[in-house]
């Protein structure tokens, strides 16, 4: 093994750590009959001779070595140096996609001529890997079909060799790993789509034990994967449910276990002082609690092979959260919120079935539930019965400075989120000395004016506390909700901040002066306070000011030249500002229409949000609908967050916005919120916003359809 490995000049090439020569040393260690010192050496790979994905003349001088190591037989942890062969190719990179750290245009030639090296020299020798397909290492038959299809240059006799493996192999891991890399030769390969997705279908079919559902799972994720838009098999849905529910009953039997199972999947016990250790402990704590974890994994892929078949989607959802198994059960919750901010659908029974965890014992489930739902507080309904009951149960124990980290606290929150009146007390309760939400503001403005009152009190003690100027983030939040509840009373503590020394207030004077402009007509006891700020500001404070001037009942004269002034900020969002309160004035703005028309006739300064908020003023202070749909169509596209707003406007314009019905309708027509823009992992969106912009689309498309 290693011939000529003493011949190459490692000390002339560098890592990431200085120069190579200790590179031999970590590649004798990777053929260590010693598990610790192969993940040692397997660390330090990655860690300095592939450091962080880059390459160096080291990295490409050790990959006839990496291969040797493949084909040595009987050698534990093939399936490892398999995956950083892969990783070292680079699965077709670009260097002018990627950040060089040098300008010299010597060195970004050495540099992409090396990546090239590397992509040339593992694609080269990825014949030597057709050899170990029938290794009797598992975990290395696991690792060798998707490198196959990433590394060898010829997919046909890729894919006629994965489909013979199906024949003869037993390991339902290296089954599944052999579906994945058919299904992934055919999203690569459009020429070979036909016949990898034939070669799948047959698996569904013919191709899988009915005592192992792992195969059938994986062909139907990758039969997807394949056909993004395409139909899938009858009765898909019904298939992927089946098989969970095989997976989760077969379990723990003799015929469930997988033969790499046995040889470490789930940790053995090693430990290293290493990235590598860390990690695979921590993939099997997480893997430990799921029965089938396979399974869940795979649902999750299938997920998201199916993007946006919405009706497939909701379906498997709500058979996840339905699973007796814990672990399905956690990720179906993660994967609903993924699911239920951004997708439209039949969201109704799932939303009730995150309810339903809420009754756990196991006060993770309680938490992550409802740390979803208040995310879904737009569409929360089915599930606030259920919030509410957990909230009237009472805390596990007294409430703390930290409540919200608590799972009753997680449920408060989500029930406060939905405005719902039935979550005041308990609010009461906990905001006596705990921590105040950033959202309470908005949650108190959601609830019934009377409910909402009912929080003055707590909240105005808790500002009576603070010195001005002093905790700014919670003076924010609590002016906020204070503001929020209507009361007279919650002008006081914004004008001691607006009385008190400047300097000391700084922090918070723009949050004290956005409270007095919630609050209106109370307010006007701080109008001369006001007035100095809106004459002697900075330009956002100066717009705040006369927001609260306005609303206040000032009038307009020292209003309006303010805003003129805020139209012409050098920074969008101080136009955004001053376009935002005209919007809010309507037609008592009036007067600056020379100065939003001028800005209509100066593109660079009204693209995306500006534009939004440039269309809707515009309609507000003019009220004509010639001059103003122009605007509002062009705002609809110029940003994805103009279309609620957008959409109110012609709602309320009503059959006088008919020109904008065939982009509504196709709005409308749409699966994804308006805001998806494809994230993934734990990607929220703002669901709220889309289901206004379907509430103003439908009330258009109503108002001038009949």
């Amino acid at each position: 093994m290693f011939t000529g490995i003493d011949d190459v000049d490692w000390a002339s090439m560098d890592h990431a750590y200085g120069d190579a020569s200790d590179v031999p040393e970590l590649l004798r260690g990777l053929a260590s009959a010693d598990a610790a010192e192969r993940e040692i050496a397997l660390d330090g790979m990655y860690g300095a001779v592939h450091h962080q994905g880059d390459v160096y003349d080291c990295t490409v001088a050790c990959v006839p070595f990496l291969f040797e190591l493949v084909a040595t037989a009987g050698l534990p942890g093939r399936g490892e140096i398999v995956e950083l062969l892969r990783s070292i190719d680079g699965d077709g990179r670009n260097p002018e996609e990627m950040d060089f750290w040098s300008d010299d245009e010597d060195e970004y030639a050495a540099w992409a001529d090396t990546l090239a090296r590397a992509e040339a020299d593992t694609r080269a020798r990825s014949g030597e890997l057709l050899g170990v397909l029938a290794d009797p290492d598992a975990r290395l038959r696991r690792a060798v079909p998707g490198a196959l299809v990433q590394l060898h240059g010829d997919p046909e006799e890729v894919l006629a060799v994965l489909r013979r493996r199906f024949a003869v192999e037993r390991d339902g891991g290296v089954l599944r790993a052999l579906a994945a890399a058919v299904g992934e030769l055919g999203v690569r390969h459009e020429g070979f789509t036909g016949a990898a997705t034939a070669a799948l279908g047959a698996l569904l079919t013919h191709g899988d034990a009915p005592g192992d559902p792992g195969l059938r799972l994986s062909a139907l994720v990758q039969l997807a994967r394949c056909s993004p838009s395409g139909p899938l098999p009858a009765g898909a849905v019904g298939t992927a449910l089946d098989a969970m529910r095989e997976a989760r009953e077969e379990e723990g039997s003799e015929e469930g276990s997988e033969e790499g199972d046995k040889e470490g999947d789930k940790g053995d016990g090693l430990v290293t002082p290493t990235l590598i250790s860390y990690l695979r402990h921590l993939k099997a704590s997480q893997r430990g609690s799921v029965k089938a974890p396979w399974a869940t994994e795979l649902l999750g892929e299938l997920h998201r092979a199916l993007d946006d078949r919405v009706a497939e989607r909701f379906s498997l959802l709500e058979d996840q959260l339905r699973s007796p198994d814990w672990g399905q059960r956690r990720a179906a919750i993660d994967m609903g919120g993924l699911l239920l901010t951004g997708w439209r659908g039949p969201h109704e029974e799932s939303v009730r079935l995150l309810g339903e965890q809420l009754r756990e014992a196991d006060h993770r489930i309680v938490r992550w539930s409802a740390g979803e739902l208040e995310r879904l507080y737009a569409i929360g309904g089915p599930a606030a019965d259920a919030l509410a009951a957990r909230v009237a149960s009472g805390p596990e124990f007294l409430p703390q400075a930290r409540w919200r980290e608590t799972s009753y606290g997680a449920t408060l929150c989500a029930l406060a989120a939905q405005g719902d009146a039935r979550a005041v007390p308990a609010l009461v309760d906990v905001l006596r000395s705990g921590d105040v939400p950033e959202g309470l503001g908005d949650w108190i403005g959601r609830m019934d004016p009377t409910a909402a009152a009912a929080l003055a009190p707590v909240l105005l003690r808790r500002l009576s506390r603070i010195s001005p100027g002093k905790q700014p983030r919670r003076t924010e939040h609590l002016l906020k909700a204070a503001a929020a509840t209507g009361v007279a009373e919650a002008v006081e503590p914004a004008l001691r901040i607006l009385r008190a020394p400047s300097d000391a207030t700084r922090p918070v004077l723009r949050h004290a002066v956005n409270a007095l402009a919630e609050l209106g007509e109370p307010a006007r006891e701080a109008l001369p306070e006001l007035r100095r700020l809106a004459r002697d500001g900075e330009t956002h404070l100066r717009v705040d000011a006369a927001a609260a001037l306005w609303s206040a009942g000032d009038g307009t004269e020292a209003v309006l030249p303010v805003l003129a002034s805020g139209l012409g900020a050098d920074h969008w969002s101080g136009r955004v500002d001053a376009l935002r309160l005209i919007t809010r004035m309507g037609t008592e703005a009036a007067g600056l229409l020379p100065e939003l028309r001028r800005l209509v006739a100066s593109p660079e300064e009204n693209g995306g949000w500006v534009a939004g908020a440039l269309a809707t003023a515009l309609w507000e202070a003019g009220r004509d609908e010639d001059e103003s749909l122009p605007e509002l169509l062009r705002a609809w596209s110029a940003h994805v967050d103009n279309r609620p707003d957008v959409a109110d406007v012609w709602a309320r314009m009503g059959s006088a916005a008919r020109s904008a019905v065939p982009v509504v309708r196709e709005e409308l027509a749409a699966v994804r919120r308006h805001n998806n823009t494809g994230g993934t992992g734990r990607m929220r969106y703002r669901c709220a916003d889309d289901e206004l912009l379907l509430r103003h689309g439908r009330a258009l498309l109503e108002a001038c359809d009949g």
